[in-house]
C-alpha cells in the first residue's frame, strides 16, 4: 500500500512527508527495505521500490534542512572553541558565556543565570589571563548581577563572533537566540558540539 494511502495525505510539505516515510520504514523493518528488490513482477514489490525512492529523497531533505551546513563546534581541553576549522575568537567572559550555552542546550533563562555561578566560574579559571581568584570572582560576579546589562553584552559578543566567521542564515544555528523572559539557547544538534 502506498505511503500516501496509509496516511490519507494527497500533499505535505517534502520534510514532513519525510520524516513519514522514515517512520514507515521504521515501522515496516528498515532493513530488509533498504535493499530494492531484484524483480519487479509483483506490485507490493513496485510499491516498495517506489517507497526506497521517495525515503532517499527524504533523508537528503533531512539532512539539508536538519544538519548545519557548516559542521560541528569543537571545544578544546584548553577551552578554546572551533567552528568548523577556523577558532571562535571572542572576549574571556564571552567565551564562558558561549562555552555555558554549548554545554546546556535545553537553554537558559537568563534570569536564572546565578544557578550556573560555579560553572561559569570554572570556565573563565581556564580562559582568563588572570591568575588571581579574587579578580577571577570580581568579574564572574558582575555577569551574574542581574541588575546590569553585562550578560547581554556578552551574549552580542558572542553572537558577533560567529558572524565574523558566517554569515546569516547559516549563522543562526550557533547562535544565542530566544525571545526576551523565555529560554535562551544555541540551537545546534547536540550531536554536534565536541568536548574534547
Amino acid at each position: 500500500m502506498p505511503i500516501f494511502a496509509i496516511t490519507g495525505l494527497k500533499t505535505g510539505s517534502m520534510y514532513d512527508l519525510a520524516k513519514l516515510a522514515l517512520l514507515f520504514l521504521q515501522l515496516e523493518g528498515g532493513e530488509e527495505l533498504e535493499q530494492v528488490p531484484q524483480e519487479y513482477g509483483d506490485p507490493q514489490e513496485w510499491e516498495t521500490k517506489e517507497l526506497l525512492c521517495f525515503v532517499k529523497k527524504a533523508r537528503e531533505e533531512l539532512r539539508r534542512r536538519d544538519l548545519p551546513p557548516t559542521g560541528s563546534v569543537r571545544i578544546t581541553r584548553q577551552k578554546r572553541i572551533f567552528l568548523g576549522g577556523r577558532e571562535i575568537k571572542a572576549r574571556p567572559m564571552a567565551k564562558c558565556v558561549l562555552l555555558l550555552f554549548l554545554r546546556h542546550p535545553e537553554g537558559i533563562v537568563l534570569k536564572d543565570i546565578y544557578n550556573y555561578r560555579e560553572e561559569l566560574y570554572g570556565y573563565y579559571r581556564h580562559v582568563s589571563k588572570s591568575s588571581d581568584p579574587e579578580a577571577v570572582s570580581r568579574s564572574v560576579q558582575r555577569l551574574l548581577d542581574i541588575c546590569n546589562n553585562e550578560l547581554n553584552i556578552n551574549i552580542s559578543r558572542v553572537n558577533s563572533a560567529i558572524n565574523a566567521i558566517l554569515d546569516s542564515p547559516e549563522a543562526d544555528a550557533y547562535r544565542i537566540r530566544g525571545k526576551a523572559g523565555q529560554r535562551k539557547s544555541i540551537p545546534l544538534p547536540e550531536e554536534f558540539v565536541i568536548w574534547e
